[in-house]
């Protein structure tokens, strides 16, 4: 083929620069292409009177290998070319440089050569491998050149002869090739190693549409468009200190920690949209961690953004572990250009990083802190009216990102029910579906069933139980609208002991409170909490007031005084220990700031200290006959076909039986008559009552149950 068959190059505006990317990639093909006419030009595969070109690359005849030999090694294609040759190629080089010199369009190609700080060189052998993705026919060029049909890709022997500057050596550049960082972060590093030039896929997802999608792992956020989803309604100090750590011009690591859905990347995101930056979020979980950070600060580089990582923790289990000294070394040996990087992680690791560091720590909300993120959340949404943002405060010690989706739930499920306010119940019940914990594994769900209409007990104790509702629901009131807060550092949780014989309503009335709180109650499995071992039970004991604390649940401690016992003379190591587990309780029950329900029948083994850390103590009295009588009553339902012929007042007079004992015979009656295909009658229900006092060694004598004797024989 001749000079002139190559497409020339004929810019339509020698004078302007250029307005887009395809017009430059076009000029730069042609000058490309001219390149690879003229080492192709001077460079005889095979002699003369060889007739395998067909099978270039996969032959070597006698002929070839003979021409081979007695050729002179390549010094480059400067060293070949034509004076005439060389003008024509510079002419080419001369126009393009007019023309970008005078483009003021943001150009990927021309962007990433000023980030970069590419020469002359180094931008020619990006422009060249990034040609076969945007025209398949400098793959089959690149094979042919190189003699290898495999290799679709330019190798570095081919840059350097392409592009060696004149009056160079090809040793110098091809040891350009031999480090690491610069502007071979661009290529991948395998195939460097094999001497192919292989743009690394996210550049080339750059250079074709000059920015970077999101996807699992890696988001870009531009802070010149976009706004975080909400606005930043806490945490003003901790965005003023990252204002101040973006102020200066030297480079700078911050280290956010704090727990997870604290906030730690929502902050980051307004700090980008405050100062109009970009930055790109890249998640280090899983085993491939340091590839990804590799990718992610190249993608920053790239596009100009700040690099924040996050997920640096390692999870083990259901623990987390700070990231090790190894990682954080690795990370800050990465190759980053733009300066400012922010590193995320749960717990602080070993910081050992060169260069500036600022180490920023995010609590978990404070009350105050979280009934400002319910209003944000909320702010315009219709509640109902027993609906109060400051009880959904003081119950739920949730992160920002736990409160924001517990009220974008509730929000949408009350549209989903045709609208109206939300209701108290359902904003509840969506709170309580983003508690994670594990109180599973140590307690056990007890479903609220019971309200007060169906407790029977004297005015004085209902009163007492009612008050103790009313400390959650005043909480944030009393604390912090009336300045408590500074007199009562800890201690704020709310204790409860019921006191009182079996079956007298205790586990009852505990369900009663968790349904007026609307809050989930766990009952506490001894047996999973006690050990034998020494250290077992304290740490049991430790998870449970954990987890309760994220859970926003009342913990109930059902015949407690096996916890809570009294301490005794320590004669023994065993006596010793278990002192040590009642002062244990003793200091978690004081520091637990939720809600403890504690039942027991033997007030007297409760050891003393426990009861001044006790909040209210309601004692619950056995029922006398008035009670009684009105238990049996409410223990059927309204559907309950009922006969006419009972004496609620015999019953409650006759039978001195706690509630629970009441409640095992109208259920024992309900079975009989549903048996006999009747209404629950006198004579089921007297059945059931000398059944049941049997089942306690209780004898009943015929005569007194007086007229109603002959009952028991039909």
């Amino acid at each position: 083929m001749e000079r002139e068959e190559l497409r020339p190059l004929e810019p339509r505006r020698p004078d302007a620069g250029y307005d887009s990317q395809g017009q430059l990639i076009q000029d730069l093909s042609a000058w490309v292409d001219l390149l690879l006419y003229q080492y192709y030009a001077h460079h005889q595969w095979l002699g003369p009177d060889s007739s395998l070109k067909n099978m270039l690359g996969l032959v070597v005849s006698r002929e070839e290998f003979e021409h081979n030999l007695t050729r002179a090694a390549q010094r480059g294609l400067w060293t070949q070319q034509t004076a005439e040759e060389q003008e024509d190629a510079m002419a080419v080089l001369e126009a393009i440089g007019a023309r970008i010199e005078k483009t003021w369009a943001e150009l990927p190609l021309l962007e990433l050569m000023d980030r970069f700080d590419l020469d002359d060189f180094a931008f020619c052998c990006v422009v060249l491998a990034y040609l076969p993705h945007v025209d398949r026919k400098y793959e089959r060029l690149y094979a042919y050149l190189q003699d290898d049909m495999t290799r679709k890709c330019p190798d570095t022997a081919l840059a350097v002869q392409l592009f060696l500057p004149w009056g160079e050596t090809p040793e110098g550049y091809l040891a350009r090739f031999a480090g690491q960082g610069g502007f071979l972060r661009l290529f991948k590093p395998d195939k460097l190693a094999q001497g192919s030039l292989d743009l690394q896929d996210v550049a080339v997802e750059y250079l074709c549409a000059g920015s970077i999608a999101s996807r699992p792992g890696l988001r870009l956020f531009d802070g010149t468009k976009e706004s975080p989803e909400a606005p930043l309604a806490i945490q003003q100090e901790t965005a003023r200190r990252l204002d101040r750590a973006m102020a200066g011009q030297e480079p700078c690591t911050v280290l956010l920690t704090g727990p997870a859905g604290v906030g730690k990347k929502f902050q980051v995101a307004h700090l980008m949209a405050r100062k109009g930056l970009r930055c790109v979020f890249a998640d280090l979980e899983g085993e491939e961690w340091a590839q990804r950070a590799e990718e992610a600060a190249l993608a920053a580089d790239l596009t100009g953004a700040c690099l924040c990582l996050y997920h640096l923790d390692r999870q083990e289990g259901a623990e987390s572990r700070p990231p090790d000294g190894a990682m954080m070394d690795r990370l800050g040996r990465t190759e980053f250009l733009q300066g400012k990087r922010f590193f995320l992680s749960v717990e602080r690791g070993p910081a050992r990083l060169q260069g500036l560091t600022v180490e920023l720590e995010l609590p978990m909300p404070s009350e105050q802190e979280r009934l400002e993120l319910f209003r944000s959340a909320l702010a315009g949404v219709e509640l109902a009216n027993d609906c109060t943002l400051e009880e959904l405060a003081a119950k739920f010690r949730f992160s920002p990102r736990q409160i924001a989706v517990a009220c974008a739930q509730a929000v949408g499920l009350a549209g989903l029910e045709g609208g109206g306010p939300v209701q108290r119940r359902l904003l509840h019940q969506c709170c309580h579906q983003q508690a994670v914990h594990r109180l599973g594994e140590l307690a056990s769900r007890v479903p609220p069933a019971y309200s007060w209409e169906d407790v029977v007990l004297p005015e004085e104790q209902k009163r007492l139980m009612q008050q103790a509702c009313g400390h959650i629901r005043y909480q944030h009131q009393v604390y912090y609208g009336w300045g408590f807060d500074k007199k009562v550092r800890y201690g704020r949780g709310l204790s409860i002991l019921f006191a009182g014989a079996p079956g007298t309503g205790k586990t009852m009335c505990a369900q009663v409170i968790a349904n007026q709180l609307d809050m989930e109650l766990y009952k506490i499995n001894l047996s999973q909490i006690v050990s034998k071992y020494i250290g077992e039970t304290e740490k049991n004991l430790r998870a449970v007031f954990q987890e309760a604390r994220h859970a926003g649940c009342i913990l109930f401690f059902d015949e407690c005084d096996a916890l809570f016992g009294k301490r005794s003379e320590v004669k023994d190591a065993h006596d010793r220990n278990a002192n040590v587990e009642v002062a244990y309780l003793l200091q978690q029950l004081e520091e637990h700031d939720g809600v403890c329900i504690l039942a027991t029948n033997l007030l007297g083994n409760i050891d003393a200290a426990f009861m001044r850390r006790i909040t209210y103590v309601v004692r619950f009295p056995f029922p006398e006959p008035p009670m009684r009588e009105a238990i049996y009553r409410r223990m059927l339902p309204p559907a309950a076909p009922v006969a006419d012929d009972i004496d609620w007042a015999f019953l409650a007079e006759k039978f001195r039986l706690s509630g629970g004992h009441i409640k095992n015979i109208v259920l024992a009656a309900a079975f009989l008559a549903a048996g006999s295909g009747q209404p629950i009658s006198m004579r089921h229900l007297l059945r059931a009552a000398v059944d049941e006092l049997k089942k306690n060694d209780i004898v009943v004598v015929r005569e007194e149950l007086k007229e109603y004797a002959d009952l028991l024989d039909t």
